[in-house]
């Protein structure tokens, strides 16, 4: 398992931000309505990291395990 990478998030931005990680490296959050709620899309700019979906908002430090052809990845969400 890879060490755990903080996903520093702006809960003011509802529908879709620039997010920044721990180890340096950026994404974007976009919120999608899914058929049970909202749905959040997590992709990285950097290929160090899987694209993921959670079906619940980001609550501040919840960590998600994501699956991805390199192993587990660890994401710990910090509401900043």
């Amino acid at each position: 398992m890879r060490t755990l990478t903080t996903i520093y998030v702006d809960p003011s931005k509802k529908k879709q931000q620039t997010v920044r990680l721990s180890d340096g490296t950026n994404g974007f959050m976009q919120a999608k309505k899914e058929k049970g709620g909202m749905a959040y899309d997590f992709e990285f700019y950097s290929h160090l990291h899987p694209s993921f979906l959670i079906t619940h908002a980001p609550v501040d430090g919840a960590v998600e395990n994501v699956d991805s052809i390199d192993g587990q990845q660890q994401f710990k969400f910090k509401l900043d």
